[in-house]
Formats: structure tokens, sequence, C-alpha cells
């Protein structure tokens, strides 16, 4: 279970933060996906929420009378609703503490700081290469159909490498939708939790990389994971706002039940940071990272059972509702985990 997870790469103090937000696509995902014609993309309506609206209820953990709130965090959200924090504000008031996200800090020397900042920085194709040269002709003529929607018809994107123009291309279809990848849950809830004194603590898993690995993929290999990527976020545009949409309404409304009903066996994050991430960890050759900021996690979040009456923590949705997540976890460890529908 994989969830969203902050990475921070840092050199001595430096640090590049990154989320991530699904699992890295196969190299040939770009094949495993049918594409439609580009006459059959149906451009959808989609219509979010707005004003004043209360936001996702919390999950309960107990370990006897003592209790762990947890608000789960999801993007995109809707543009222009406004989030009532009364209900957070609430417990963080009778808080001890609250855990953040999990994340991982990673401390490496400066010269493998500078190799693994360099590879995800880069905009342009190498060899000057065009979307034209690099695609398949059938996803070729959906990227068309898609800029000419969302991006009009500047020709310089053609030179931009593929993951570059998959988060574009993201960023402007969730704008049309009214939704937003800015709105940054966490941080509120941290800055509610100081105004109310309440401690918030990191939860980080750290490690120290001492030198660096043989490279773990090609440069073939680093360009089909950015053309898979390109054609998973197509085929999300295509066929999955409304859905994300849903979502989103769904969590600034409080509607829990919907929420995860859309959430169960599927993924509509977009790829491109979660493909920065797992290229950090198949370079460092950390596979398991994110089972190593999961063990963190339930670890910080155990200590806090037992140290406080009352604390409170953030994580992604896909965290709380997955089977096999933070929370199923802690249920299978014996604590007692109520849905917002399960509380008295």
């Amino acid at each position: 279970m994989q969830g969203k997870i902050a990475i921070y790469v840092a050199a001595l103090i430096m640090a590049m933060p990154v989320w991530a937000q699904s699992a890295v696509p196969p190299a040939n995902a770009a094949s495993a996906i049918k594409p439609p014609s580009p006459d059959s993309v149906v451009s959808l309506q989609a219509v979010t929420v707005t004003g004043q609206q209360p936001g996702p209820a919390l999950w309960r953990v107990r370990r006897g009378d003592h209790i762990l709130w947890v608000l789960g965090t999801l993007s995109p959200l809707p543009k222009h609703a406004e989030w009532q924090t009364a209900q957070v504000e609430k417990v963080l008031a009778s808080a001890k503490e609250l855990l953040e996200p999990p994340s991982a800090e990673l401390k490496m020397p400066t010269s493998l700081f500078n190799r693994l900042a360099l590879q995800p920085s880069a905009r342009l194709n190498p060899d000057g290469a065009t979307l034209q040269k690099l695609l398949p002709p059938e996803m070729y003529d959906r990227w068309l159909v898609l800029r000419r929607q969302y991006l009009g018809n500047d020709d310089a994107l053609e030179y931009l490498r593929p993951i570059v123009v998959a988060q574009q291309l993201y960023e402007a279809a969730l704008a049309s939708a009214g939704l937003t990848n800015e709105t940054d849950v966490a941080a509120i809830v941290q800055k509610l939790a100081r105004k109310h004194g309440t401690r918030v603590l990191p939860v980080t898993y750290q490690l120290l990389i001492p030198h660096a690995p043989p490279l773990a993929q090609t440069a073939d290999q680093g360009r089909q994971q950015d053309i898979a990527c390109l054609d998973q976020t197509m085929h999300l545009v295509e066929h999955d706002m409304g859905t994300l949409t849903k979502r989103a309404n769904a969590w600034a409304t409080g509607d829990m039940r919907t929420l995860q009903s859309l959430s169960q066996g599927a993924t509509y994050e977009s790829c491109v940071v979660a493909a920065i991430n797992g290229d950090f960890a198949q370079q460092l050759n950390i596979p398991d990272l994110p089972q190593r900021i999961e063990k963190a996690w339930m670890e910080a979040a155990e200590s806090s059972l037992v140290r406080n009456n009352r604390s409170v923590a953030v994580l992604s949705m896909e965290q709380i509702l997955a089977p096999d997540g933070f929370l199923a976890k802690l249920k299978a460890q014996g604590y007692r985990v109520e849905a917002p529908d399960e509380q008295n």
C-alpha cells in the first residue's frame, strides 16, 4: 500500500520534496490500455461544489479510552469550495498531538543529489525529438485531440518530454473541471493545531545513503516510462474527469460512502510525481521505501495512542480506505477502527 507519501531527498541539509500519488506505471503501459479513436473522446461537463462545505468526517481509532482521530486528505479538490474546519478544530482543541502525514528524508552526498535532481528537471526531449516521433501513431492522434481541447495549438509542446506534457495536460484538465491540486489540507490542519496549542509531530523515516548505487534503468527505459505516464494521463482525462469531480465533491461535502465507493480498486491520480518518486527509489535501490515509511507511521501512531488520551493524524484517503492500508493494519493488530458512519 503506497498511498500518498512525501520523499525528501537531501544533500546534507538541502531538501527536495516530491509527492507520490500512485504506483509507477510499467514501461509497457502505453500498450496495455486500448486507446479510443480521436472522434470517440467525449467531453464531460464537470460541475463542482462551491461555497462553504463541511469537509470530510473523521475516522476514530480506539485502544481503551485513548482515541486517535484520523482526517483523510484527497487531491484534487473543488477549486471554489471553502472547507469548514469546525469538527477538526474541536478534536484538535482536546488533542495533545497531531501526527503529520508520513514522509521520508533521504540524506546523501551532494554529487548524488545533483544526479538525481537533474533527471526529473529536464524538460526537453534529447536530440530535439518531437512527440510525433516518440509516440505510437494512435497515441499521438489522441494527444492532438486533447492538446487542442485543453492546451491550444502551441507547437512548442511537441518538443517537451512526455512526462512534462502529461503534467501540463492534467493541470489544464483539472482547471477546466473546476478542480485544483493547490489545496494543502495537511498544512491547514497543522496551522489549526498550532492555533490550539497542539504539538505537531513529524512522522519521518530517515535514511543515510553514503554513495551512489549503479544506475537502475537505461535512458530508453526512462523514456518508455515517460510515455507510459502520458498515456495514463490521457486515459484519465478522456474517461475519468467526471469521477474525479464526484470524488472531490464527496470529500468536500462529507459524503464518505460515495467517496469510499469511488475509491475501491481504482486509481485516479496523476502518475507524474509517482514516476519521479519511483525513479528516485529505483536509482537508490530502495524499492521497499513505501513500506519503511508505513512502518514509521504505524510506530508513531501506536506510541501516540499510548502517550495521549486524544491525538489526531492526517493520512491520505488511499491510506485510510485501502484493504491493506494503515487503518486496516491497526485494526488487524487489535485496535478498534470506526468509520464516520459507525460512530455513536
